[in-house]
């Protein structure tokens, strides 16, 4: 009823337009014929370039009457006495009407070439911002919310073929799968109304429009939305964009499966080769102090004692490195629990200490533990683990009979457990890559034995309790590794949520 009321009102308004025009002409300018018919004709094409096709045909027929009316005898009167009359009406109202439709066609070329325009300028952004994304499902939730954005619509959703994903817009959308796997399939244009009917303009604005997303003889999936309709060219361009992105965040993801399964293999044949390195210095003593045991027969008490010392030590040196690649195995492949219990920082710091043996007894240990350091819940033998390896750390790369001092506090609302010690510390360039899989410093690789998994699980460990580890250095002062992980109170909450 609103539309009927508003082209009724627009009908009359362009109408009265054109009476004004010939009211000007009669009485302000006493124009003649001739003149008021050129004028009338100018109204004419005003009213076909900025209105509709029916109001420029009304402005005609008006425009015709009023010639009529008031410059065709017998003046203020319709009627026409005279054939010449006739002949001068008919020509106004054929050029009328001609005008009309001209004006018409350009206004609608233009109106299409805005439009066009329009649209190109839309699928262009979509284009940049497709290529300054950084793939992967975040892609796919950029294409969704791009187009809402550009397009103005009011849901979308996008069916993915090769992975059989769904990213709609909004949870709990009305654009059902089902329609969005048939058009990827069938590679047709889906329309359907919305249930209940148009709105109450008549629009058809919010009807389901489902498109397939294909490049060239590929189908990529398909892409649903609600809101403003879309020419067809539009439509086919935006479903090929949309293919363009789907292909580049497959292509990125090949690719990085790809750099991923060579960086598994180098860093299976550095971890081998890592191993027999390390394994060969503790076999061969090993196996030369049980020589010696066995062969000779001379040998004193004293000397036997120190013969098995080296077997006892050497083979806790092979135990270590063995739980340390069987440690960094179960990481890799993610097939480790968190045995989660509640201890105090004490308890395992006390632990670790216990654990590590002689390796400290070249050392000054001291302890800064702060009184009121909440109690944590975490895995005892992994914590324990990823502390040793701090410390083993420290042990390794400090002075003989220097200090090592282990401290624990509460910061922001988590427990930092620190280790510092008295060494050469770490350059700039270290501080960013000693947390890496077998990553050793150059000037520690002839210095110091070991495979450079150490600092590398304790990461993992941190990271697999809710914390994180970070190291502090000044080259020439040492270094300080910190193990940061929240209470037994925040990580007992966060559990009992995911349960």
């Amino acid at each position: 009823m609103l539309s009927v009321l508003r082209r009724r009102g627009s009908h009359l308004l362009t109408a009265a337009g054109i009476v004004a025009l010939a009211l000007a002409c009669f009485y302000l300018i006493h124009a003649s014929a001739t003149v008021a018919a050129i004028l009338l004709l100018f109204g004419v094409l005003l009213a076909g370039a900025y209105t509709n096709r029916a109001q420029a045909i009304a402005a005609s027929i008006v425009a015709t009457l009023c010639l009529d009316y008031f410059f065709v005898p017998p003046i203020g009167r319709i009627t026409i006495a005279a054939s010449q009359g006739w002949i001068i009406l008919s020509v106004f109202l054929g050029v009328s009407l001609v005008a009309t439709d001209l004006s018409t066609r350009l206004r609608r070329q233009r109106n299409e070439l805005a439009e066009r325009q329009l649209e190109n300028e839309k699928l262009h952004a979509l284009s940049r911002a497709i290529l300054l994304s950084a793939g992967g499902e975040d892609l796919r939730r950029l294409l969704v919310n791009k187009c809402i954005e550009l397009f103005g619509l009011t849901e979308a959703a996008l069916f993915e073929t090769a992975s059989g994903e769904f990213y709609p817009s909004q949870i709990g959308g009305s654009i059902p799968i089902d329609q969005l796997r048939t058009t990827a399939l069938d590679r047709t244009v889906l329309r359907s109304p919305v249930p209940g009917g148009a709105d109450q303009n008549g629009s058809a604005h919010d009807d389901l429009t489902v498109i397939p997303v294909t490049l060239g003889n590929k189908s990529f999936g398909s892409f649903g939305f609600r809101g403003p309709a879309l020419r067809d060219v539009a439509m086919q361009s935006l479903g090929n964009t949309i293919a363009i992105g789907l292909a580049q965040a497959q292509a990125q993801e090949a690719g990085y499966r790809a750099e991923a399964v060579r960086k598994g293999e180098e860093l299976k044949s550095i971890m081998i080769d890592a191993l027999a390195h390390e394994l060969k210095t503790p076999l061969t003593a090993i196996d030369v102090a049980a020589d010696m045991l066995g062969s000779s027969k001379s040998i004193s008490s004293d000397q036997r004692d120190d013969l098995l010392k080296v077997i006892q030590e050497e083979s806790l040196r092979l135990r270590r490195l063995m739980s340390e690649a069987i440690h960094l195995a179960r990481i890799d492949g993610k097939r480790f629990r968190l045995e989660r219990e509640t201890v105090s920082v004490n308890e395992l710091i006390d632990a670790v200490i216990d654990s590590t043996g002689n390796r400290l007894s070249g050392h000054t240990i001291k302890l800064e533990l702060a009184p009121d350091v909440p109690r944590l819940s975490v895995d005892r033998e992994l914590m324990v683990q990823a502390l040793k390896q701090l410390i083993d750390n420290a042990v390794k790369y400090s002075p003989t009979h220097s200090a090592i001092t282990i401290a624990a506090t509460e910061i922001n609302g988590s427990v930092a457990v620190s280790v510092r010690d008295q060494g050469q510390g770490l350059t700039e360039l270290e501080q960013r890559r000693v947390f890496e899989k077998f990553y050793r410093g150059q000037r520690d690789r002839s210095a110091e034995q070991g495979t450079g998994m150490g600092l590398a699980i304790a990461k993992e460990i941190a990271e697999a309790h809710g914390g994180s580890i970070s190291v502090e250095s000044e080259f020439g002062k040492g270094a300080r590794f910190t193990i940061t992980v929240p209470p037994a109170s925040v990580s007992e909450r966060v559990e009992s949520q995911l349960a």
